[in-house]
């Protein structure tokens, strides 16, 4: 009867330990939505005034030119750099870190659903995303982007509340969260168009593939069970077999993070014309 009983206690120990590493890594992959797009949106209220570009003092690439690829690329990593402490006139917020003061998300696979909740969220290192690889087609108001970018190290760390279903069992964890990223890869291609509005063109996505890989990732947590001991065990197991189960999510929640990508991008876009950046061939 004992040896039943404990039998019994480890299986719920797993169960929930895999879930409580769902939890995590479904952070991980919302917070991959935000990292792969290299912006942040304006804030409703900035939304309507007017930018300017040139307040960063670039040169425009020649559009057509054989080397328009390696001069955006150029460009927009001179952006990311000259903006992390913010640019009011094109309603950019410092951005590391990037502070994020509530987010929720829901997921449903199989036999597990429930909804995830972080708040206070502060993300470190985003300064040192780069722009590694940019490909650019256009075919006459159609365009193509591929762009292939990394992160040395992201440490994510905020508050988080969890309520998830397998089957029966209820889980109800909350606590605070730490989780650092080393040596982030996105890979993201987009289709869209070129829009015309107010005498400017403007660039508008309308289809997103994104595919995040990280090397190593590390994860502290508290709250995942009411014994501190069951805590370290999950960590211990989080840290150690996180890569299974990243594999698994990361494709089944592309329908819920994607669209966010999207329009996070679009939002970013939509304050900057084609023109303050691209020299027209014509």
């Amino acid at each position: 009867m004992l040896t039943q009983r404990k039998n019994q206690e480890d299986y719920t120990i797993e169960k929930d330990t895999k879930i409580s590493l769902t939890i995590m890594l479904y952070i991980v992959v919302a917070m991959l939505c935000l990292l792969a797009s290299g912006s942040q949106a304006a804030p409703e209220e900035a939304a309507n005034k007017t930018n300017d570009f040139d307040s960063l003092n670039l040169a425009k690439c020649p559009e057509g030119a054989d080397n328009a690829e390696e001069c955006i690329k150029s460009m927009f990593n001179t952006v990311l750099q000259r903006s992390r402490l913010g640019v009011p006139e094109l309603n950019i917020e410092p951005y590391d870190p990037l502070l994020i003061n509530r987010s929720s998300f829901h997921y449903s696979s199989g036999v597990v659903k429930g909804r995830i909740s972080v708040r206070n969220v502060k993300l470190f290192g985003l300064a040192e995303h780069k722009i590694e690889k940019l490909r650019m087609k256009v075919n006459g108001d159609k365009v193509k982007f591929e762009m292939i970018s990394t992160i040395p190290k992201v440490n994510m760390n905020g508050i988080y509340k969890a309520e998830m279903q397998v089957n029966s069992l209820h889980l109800k964890p909350k606590g605070n969260f730490n989780i650092t990223l080393f040596d982030v890869e996105n890979h993201v291609v987009t289709d869209g168009d070129i829009l015309s509005k107010d005498g400017h063109r403007y660039f508008r996505f309308t289809d997103i593939e994104a595919d995040p890989k990280i090397r190593d990732l590390t994860i502290k947590a508290n709250g995942i069970f009411p014994d501190p001991e069951l805590d370290e065990i999950a960590l211990n197991v989080a840290n150690n077999y996180w890569r299974d189960i990243y594999g698994v999510i990361l494709p089944e929640t592309r329908r819920s993070w994607l669209p966010v990508l999207l329009r996070v991008i679009n939002q970013a876009l939509i304050n900057v014309p084609i023109d303050d950046f691209l020299q027209s061939s014509e």
